[in-house]
């Protein structure tokens, strides 16, 4: 089986090159995970510098609205991962590695951005929906701690996504995005994974500033060419559900009634009953995105982001609004 094989990489991550990694701050190249290598070890592909450029730039414009991102890129607390076409067998041992990372304190606040090779052709927004929650489950299904299968139901308000024992926010970025700009960070599917620790102050122990919160939302009103999503909540408010807010439509449309995650327990159960019947992947790719060879080469790509922003110098002026308090705080976005 694909999962038992993807199970057993996840658990041998405490590999001695994610154990002597050594981090730079203004290199964004060594703060790069792939499997348990980290930095050039890790081997990125042509295509990742652009697409990192593309999201720093976004990021850094002094007007982005989640200023606490602008933060995390400017003082490199932020990993990367990539995946080529959509082969996602080696994600599991990637988040494995910064999930050890995470439960380190000089890297508890740290969030990691995987990026996705970009199409040749953009995806639909619902294909792009389709490929993130098959990313999510599959994550889950290989899970290597033993207590995801007793995580709350995505339906319960204090569900959260979880991998090797860390809690995060997922945010899901995308090209497809057309109004909703703070969603749109390249020419790539991307996923910003905020682990739980991030929301919380580092001094009293509890969950960080509303207020904060807030200045984000008011934020997103300027930077976006829409509304801020209704799905949009806090965590541990009666009726917000975390998993409505990881992946938005582009208009207001509020998210359906039931999560695509499925709980692993249900999940396993129907994977065993389909293994009997079909031959072994080697894998993932969505039905309407057949797998194809990876080939590490420059090539153009059709994209372009449709919202114009300012760029060049100005990006390291960007920073915290008078009117945001609290240093240690950050925000759902």
């Amino acid at each position: 089986m694909q999962a038992h094989d993807d199970v057993a990489q996840s658990r041998g991550m405490q590999s001695t090159d994610a154990a002597g990694a050594d981090f730079d701050a203004n290199d964004w190249k060594t703060r790069v995970i792939a499997g348990s290598r980290t930095g050039a070890a890790a081997r990125p592909p042509s295509w990742l510098a652009g697409s990192y450029e593309t999201l720093r730039e976004q990021v850094m414009h002094p007007e982005y609205p989640c200023f606490f991102g602008t933060m995390a890129e400017r003082r490199g607390e932020m990993f990367y991962a990539y995946v080529n076409g959509k082969d996602i067998r080696e994600l599991p041992a990637t988040m494995q590695t910064f999930a050890t990372f995470a439960s380190q304190p000089q890297y508890r606040r740290n969030n990691i951005a995987v990026f996705f090779e970009p199409d040749r052709e953009p995806l639909t927004h619902e294909q792009y929906q389709e490929l993130f929650w098959k990313t999510l489950q599959h994550l889950h299904d290989v899970d290597p701690d033993p207590e995801a299968d007793k995580q709350p139901d995505p339906s319960q308000e204090e569900w959260e996504f979880s991998f090797a024992g860390v809690q995060m926010f997922v945010v899901c970025a995308l090209p497809s995005f057309k109004v909703r700009h703070s969603r749109n960070l390249g020419p790539g599917m991307v996923l910003l994974f905020q682990p739980r620790a991030v929301f919380v102050d580092t001094i009293t122990n509890k969950v960080i500033g509303r207020e904060a919160r807030n200045q984000v939302r008011k934020r997103l009103e300027t930077w976006d060419d829409v509304s801020a999503h209704p799905d949009l909540g806090f965590y541990g408010d009666p009726g917000n559900l975390e998993w409505k807010q990881y992946f938005l439509t582009d208009e207001n449309t509020p998210a359906e009634d039931r999560c695509p995650f499925l709980k692993r327990k249900k999940a396993q159960a129907a994977a065993s009953s389909e293994a009997a019947a079909k031959p072994r992947g080697h894998a993932y790719a969505p039905h309407h995105a057949p797998a194809q060879r990876h080939v590490d080469k420059a090539r153009p790509l059709h994209y372009e982001h449709s919202g114009q922003r300012p760029h060049g110098s100005d990006q390291w002026q960007a920073g915290m609004p008078p009117n945001a308090k609290a240093r240690n705080e950050q925000s759902e976005s």
